[in-house]
């Protein structure tokens, strides 16, 4: 059985069709979510911790110009040097100091993913650009029927620590929106030291339903808090929720960046948890092959990643993407295929941007 897997979601929400409109609600937001804690009526003692800030400047250091004195030049000795016993440093191992809470209720089994995925994050090398771009047409059913901008804005900072910011928007074609009008907003605020999330923001602006989603990642406590509030077919649903993390995970958009970075020898396998609304999906990666794809009428040389979502538990859900990623040090996100419960959904780059 296929379905719709929460990392998919802004692959899929064009998918989201709804028999009847609804009025715009001046409750939520516009697109823009800068003061998405306004229309959550969310505790500001809460958010302090996840306030977004711009990095603060550091001053240029001065350097100063070695003056060397001629009579300070000792003179050469032909005796052979002393052999100087190198110091090895090394570096404190996070994942074996990793505080858990001392509750009973905090599942063991975030302990065995974190020992499973500790691994993962030592291979893992950040790629990121700051101003780079991805415009990828989406396809349903042989139609585009709408386009996806993935972007990496300016570096931030949330409780001192500065972070990357990844942005991706979605838009419905215009000549689909005699069926359903869609304008959706991602933005994932990740750790430049951990490259684990802190923040992340779903705006959905559609013909069918508004959705303003707030999830915050408190990494010292090991807790997400999640904010939720939706207007559908003139109905409204709030909720609110605290759950339990483990101390390595990705969020629904920023494991799309972290894949990126991973080693892509054929034959590789990776597997991490993605928290999502307060649940816990399980993505395994298996790097496949490189192989020649046409992408925008070009024929480039890719990695095919094969990525698994499952749902732990007796009822355990799964479902499939495929990614292509440029066989290069860049590592483009080219294209993407997902099957969904009606059909397949498919994207391709047709835009492309390099940044700093």
């Amino acid at each position: 059985m296929t379905f719709s897997p929460p990392h998919l979601l802004l692959l899929v929400s064009l998918l989201w069709l709804a028999s009847c409109a609804t009025k715009k609600d001046t409750e939520f937001l516009e697109i823009d979510g800068d003061n998405v804690e306004q229309t959550l009526d969310i505790d500001k003692k809460k958010l302090s911790k996840f306030t977004v800030k711009k990095p603060k400047k550091q001053p240029p250091k001065k350097i100063k110009k070695a003056v060397i004195k001629k009579e300070a030049i000792p003179e050469k000795k032909s005796e052979r040097p002393k052999t100087v016993e190198k110091k090895t440093q090394v570096k404190e191992r996070k994942d074996s100091l990793i505080s858990y809470p001392d509750d009973e209720k905090y599942p063991k089994v975030f302990k065995e993913y974190d020992i499973s995925s500790a691994g993962v994050w030592k291979v893992f090398k950040p790629v990121v650009e700051v101003g780079e771009k991805f415009t990828f047409k989406v396809g349903f059913l042989g139609l585009t029927v709408g386009h996806i901008q993935m972007e990496t804005l300016p570096d931030a900072e949330i409780n001192e620590e500065e972070v990357f910011h990844f942005k991706a928007r979605m838009r419905s074609a215009r000549y689909y929106s005699y069926i359903y009008t869609l304008d959706d907003s991602i933005e994932s605020y990740v750790s430049k030291k951990s490259f684990t999330p802190l923040k992340y923001l779903l705006l959905q602006r559609e013909s069918g339903q508004t959705v303003d989603d707030l999830q915050l990642f408190d990494r010292d406590e090991l807790k997400t808090y999640h904010f939720y509030k939706r207007l559908k077919k003139g109905k409204r649903k709030k909720n609110e929720l605290e759950k339990p993390i483990p101390f390595y995970f990705q969020d629904s958009y920023s494991a799309l960046h972290f894949v990126r970075g991973l080693p892509f020898n054929i034959g590789d396998k990776y597997k991490f948890p993605i928290v999502t609304r307060g649940k816990i999906w399980i993505l395994d990666i298996f790097v496949e092959k490189i192989e020649t794809i046409e992408v925008n009428g070009k024929d480039v040389k890719a990695y095919r990643l094969n990525a698994e979502t499952r749902f732990p538990g007796v009822l355990e859900k799964k479902g499939d993407i495929l990614f292509w990623y440029s066989a290069d040090d860049q590592k483009k996100l080219m294209k993407f295929e997902a099957e969904v419960k009606i059909g397949s959904v498919s994207g391709e780059l047709v835009e492309y941007s390099r940044g700093k």
